[in-house]
């Protein structure tokens, strides 16, 4: 009621759907829909039922946030927001079982909590990211709760009250215990027993009723029912007692009677503890004890000065931290933060080569979303190429041969990134496995290629992208489909410090001089791909020959691949440098950007060179470098274009007549040329020049580069 009327008179057009209650005639008042419906029903198939209802009423009225504020209207808004692709928010107003059917109240896409320690409970229990918690205490309106400082001498007749739901949680039975040992040294004692019980938990006042008979209070305790006008209350009470015996969400009796000028003795559990700062702006004590209670009791009765201490300080507590006020602007900030702040998740699980290709394409999204959380799925080898990406917000990462192994390891991982509360996904890689762990995210907007692979998982599905394109215009048309404009086309890759670090330190190694001329070797690549590599005689003969020009060469390549790199070594008569093995990906790429040539296969070595700027010689083969080869400033490619290729085969049949002769029959003259061609040009030419090309001058097939 306090936020949507404050929200009113701001402008704003709030609109209330209940089951209705006394409060009704008073939004009607000021002006503010009210929809009776079902929503208090706790069953989830009454939840459903309303569903319905509330799709058409958000559509007619144009609702563009939806804020559950209790579990059952929280089932039924999320799946109607859905449906529409309204923004949703939850608050949470107690501490929940972790119940399945609470778990609701951590979907919103933000989770409004009163205290800290409710935020701890959704964080904790039910793993809700921190991030997406946003802390708001209750507030109230300080000009509806006047101060009245309690009087100066002892009243004849002292009221204290107990204000809350009739609940064993509330701590009555406590309560009852301390006044009995109260009346005792203060008789003249009046105490208010303020709130029913809910209607399944009717006989629980007959049982309160029982202690009071028991303890013989009869004469001192009333029960009032509800009340319906707390400030009015608050005037005629001198102390407010919240004796609760388990942990309170926030305690929004508190700062109402701290408001008024009413001192407050609570428990120290919860949110409660939060609230009062224990002798200064209230008491604090042990929960389920009755004894330290009576005698907080007597202190605050007794002791003027300390009520009126206690009373002034609430008072500037509440005007500091718990006015309605701060709680309107809060939660309106949060609203606009919802609506402007977008969630987006990119799924890219390629190798390394391919993740570094998609660099434009992240680059794109984010220009296109400047003021979105963008991050970014990729599989466990390619983390590191993204790791230091400033298109991405926080980075996830899918190890398909460990934990998120199969079916159900994809599954798991789109729970995990459900909690994130994507709006929107983008998959750039459109297989199965993507599919499955977009639509598990729950994103409501999920866009991919309709390529038939699970497409139907898909909220938007664009059309199928030409097979035969390069691969940055096949990226970018896609991009296109979805409304954005390509942000340029080159390759990036990002590097740290320590890689920097790492590469100086395995040149120095080497004692090189400073004007020395490196051409850096990539000879291996996927074990799987046999019908990749160039002959270990042809990289060592490639070596003696750069040698013969001073040109010192460098051999990388994994721990994996060390087997062919000493072989190449021992096939040389000259001394190239053999670091296999010793370099991360992101030392590779900074290695890379020290040496004036890369000479590599159709592998990730080649996208990381062209992404840091270095000009590349490209050997293909089995591989269609029109569909391959990355966008570069100065880069050769080398492609024999004999009668079977491109075949896409990664063992070539031992029976073919021209087997392995794609690879084979490139010579190492041609290859030698090609990087004397890139340094000349390199040494002349300014860093936009056109791409050169090397290729069989036989071959009609040639292609130059994107």
């Amino acid at each position: 009621m306090d936020l949507v009327a404050a929200m009113k008179a701001r402008g704003h057009e709030p609109h209330v759907i209940s089951n209705g209650g006394v409060l009704v005639s008073r939004l009607q008042a000021l002006g503010i829909p009210h929809t009776s419906l079902p929503v208090h029903k706790k069953s989830l198939l009454a939840a459903l039922r309303v569903v319905p209802q509330l799709v058409r009423y958000i559509r007619r009225h144009g609702i563009e946030v939806v804020h559950a504020r209790s579990r059952v209207p929280a089932w039924s808004g999320s799946l109607a927001c859905r449906i529409t692709g309204t923004k949703f928010l939850t608050t949470c107003h107690g501490y929940y079982t972790t119940h399945l059917f609470s778990r609701v109240m951590g979907w919103g896409r933000l989770v409004i909590v009163p205290s800290h320690i409710i935020g701890r409970h959704m964080i904790e229990d039910f793993r809700v990211p921190a991030a997406r918690i946003r802390h708001i205490p209750r507030g109230v309106d300080l000009m509806q709760f006047q101060y009245r400082a309690p009087a100066e001498t002892l009243p004849n007749t002292l009221r204290v009250a107990l204000i809350g739901r009739l609940t064993s949680l509330k701590g009555h039975v406590i309560f009852f215990k301390a006044i009995a040992r109260l009346i005792r040294l203060v008789p003249h004692v009046k105490c208010l027993v303020v709130g029913e019980p809910s209607d399944d938990k009717a006989s629980y006042l007959d049982e309160l009723q029982t202690w009071v008979r028991r303890l013989s209070l009869t004469r001192c305790v009333e029960f009032t029912g509800a009340c319906h006008n707390i400030p009015e209350l608050l005037q005629t009470v001198d102390l407010v007692v919240v004796p609760s015996t388990h942990p309170e969400s926030f305690g929004r009796v508190v700062i109402e009677a701290q408001a008024a000028g009413v001192p407050v003795i609570a428990s120290r559990v919860g949110g409660l503890a939060e609230i009062v700062e224990d002798e200064q702006t209230g008491l604090l004590v042990p929960p389920e004890d009755p004894v330290t209670l009576a005698n907080a009791m007597v202190r605050v009765l007794t002791d003027r000065a300390l009520a009126r201490r206690l009373a002034a300080a609430g008072r500037r507590a509440v005007e500091q931290r718990f006015s309605l006020t701060q709680m309107v602007e809060q939660t309106l900030a949060v609203y606009e933060e919802l609506l402007k702040t977008t969630r987006i998740l990119v799924i890219k699980l390629s190798a390394l080569g391919d993740v570094v290709l998609a660099s434009p394409s992240f680059r794109t999204i984010r220009h296109h979303f400047p003021h979105a959380k963008i991050a970014c799925l990729v599989g466990l080898p390619a983390r590191a190429v993204v790791q230091r990406c400033p298109y991405f917000d926080e980075i996830f990462v899918d190890d398909v041969t460990g934990k998120d192994r199969g079916w159900r390891g994809a599954i798991r991982l789109g729970h995990t990134l459900r909690r994130v509360g994507f709006d929107l996904v983008f998959d750039l890689q459109s297989s199965r496995r993507s599919r499955l762990i977009g639509w598990t995210t729950g994103a409501p907007e999920r866009h991919g290629h309709a390529n038939g692979k699970w497409s139907g998982l898909l909220t938007h599905q664009v059309a199928g992208a030409d097979q035969t394109l390069p691969p940055i215009e096949h990226q970018f048309q896609f991009l296109r489909q979805c409304g954005m404009s390509p942000n340029g086309a080159h390759l990036e890759y990002w590097t740290g410090p320590e890689d920097e670090t790492e590469a100086t330190r395995l040149l120095r190694r080497q004692w090189l001089p400073s004007h020395q001329r490196l051409v850096a070797l990539h000879p291996g690549g996927s074990r799987a791909w046999e019908t990749k590599q160039w002959p270990p005689a042809s990289w060592a003969a490639l070596c003696d020959a750069l040698a013969r020009q001073r040109i010192r060469t460098v051999i990388t390549g994994t721990r994996d691949e060390q087997a062919v790199g000493e072989a190449i070594v021992h096939a040389t008569r000259s001394k190239p440098i053999l670091i296999m093995g010793e370099t991360s990906i992101g030392g590779l790429a900074s290695l890379f950007r020290r040496c004036q040539v890369v000479v590599t296969l159709d592998t990730a070595a080649l996208h990381v060179a062209a992404a840091v700027g270095t000009p590349v010689v490209a050997l293909f083969g089995p591989t269609d470098p029109q569909r391959h080869a990355p966008p570069a400033t100065h880069q050769a490619i080398l492609w024999k274009h004999v009668s079977c290729s491109p075949c896409y085969q990664r063992h070539c049949p031992l029976l073919a007549r021209q087997h392995m002769q794609c690879m084979t029959k490139m010579t190492v003259e041609e290859v030698a040329s090609a990087i004397e061609s890139l340094l000349e040009q390199t040494k002349r030419a300014p860093a936009s020049s056109p791409t050169a090309l090397m290729a069989d001058p036989r071959s009609p097939a040639a292609v130059s580069p994107p």
